[in-house]
C-alpha cells in the first residue's frame, strides 16, 4: 500500500503543466507536515490521499470547518470517481459543518458550491473565486456574512497559498 507521501509525489510528478518534480516533493512533504501537525489524513483504496486541516471562521467559531489539501489521485485512477469517494468518506468520518478548498473551478465548483464571503486565512494573491465551500450542515453559512478565517500549523504559511509557479 502506498503512503500519503508516495501518492502525493507520484500524482504531482506526473501532472505536467504548471507542476514539475519540485512541486511533487513540496506537496508530498506538505502532506507529511500536515499529518505530523495533527491534520486528518485519509488514504482511499490505496490510490487517493487528502489532508483535512481545521480552519476557523472568525465570525462563526462554533462551526466545525476544514480545508482540503493536498488532494491527489494516482494517475492511472484519475477521472474514475476516487476523489469524490475519498471526500465523501472523509466527510462522513469528520462530520464537518463546512469544508473549504482552494483550486480550479473546473475541478471543484460543481461539488463545492455553497455561496460564502469567508476570506482566506492568510494574505494571498489567490483569487477568491477559486476559494470554494461546501456546507454539509444545512444553512451553516447563512448569516455569517463577510468574515476572516484563521488556522495554525503548516497550512498557515502564505507560500503554500501562492500560485504553483511561486511556490518552488
Amino acid at each position: 500500500m502506498k503512503t500519503p507521501y508516495q501518492i502525493q509525489y507520484e500524482t504531482f510528478a506526473a501532472a505536467g503543466g504548471l507542476y514539475d518534480e519540485r512541486h511533487a516533493k513540496l506537496y508530498a512533504e506538505f502532506a507529511d507536515d500536515l499529518i505530523a501537525d495533527g491534520s486528518y489524513s485519509i488514504v482511499y483504496e490505496g490510490v487517493a490521499h487528502a489532508c483535512y486541516t481545521p480552519i476557523t471562521i472568525d465570525a462563526a467559531p462554533h462551526l466545525k470547518c476544514y480545508v482540503v489539501a493536498p488532494l491527489a489521485v494516482l494517475p492511472g485512477y484519475q477521472r474514475q470517481g476516487y476523489a469524490t469517494r475519498l471526500m465523501e468518506e472523509a466527510e462522513k468520518q469528520l462530520d464537518p459543518d463546512v469544508v473549504f478548498i482552494m483550486g480550479e473551478i473546473h475541478h471543484y465548483a460543481k461539488r463545492y458550491n455553497t455561496p460564502h464571503k469567508v476570506g482566506l486565512p492568510v494574505e494571498s494573491l489567490a483569487p477568491l473565486e477559486n476559494w470554494f465551500a461546501l456546507a454539509l450542515t444545512e444553512s451553516a453559512l447563512d448569516g455569517v456574512g463577510e468574515s476572516t478565517s484563521s488556522m495554525t500549523g503548516p497550512y498557515a504559511e502564505p507560500h503554500i497559498w501562492s500560485h504553483p509557479s511561486e511556490q518552488v
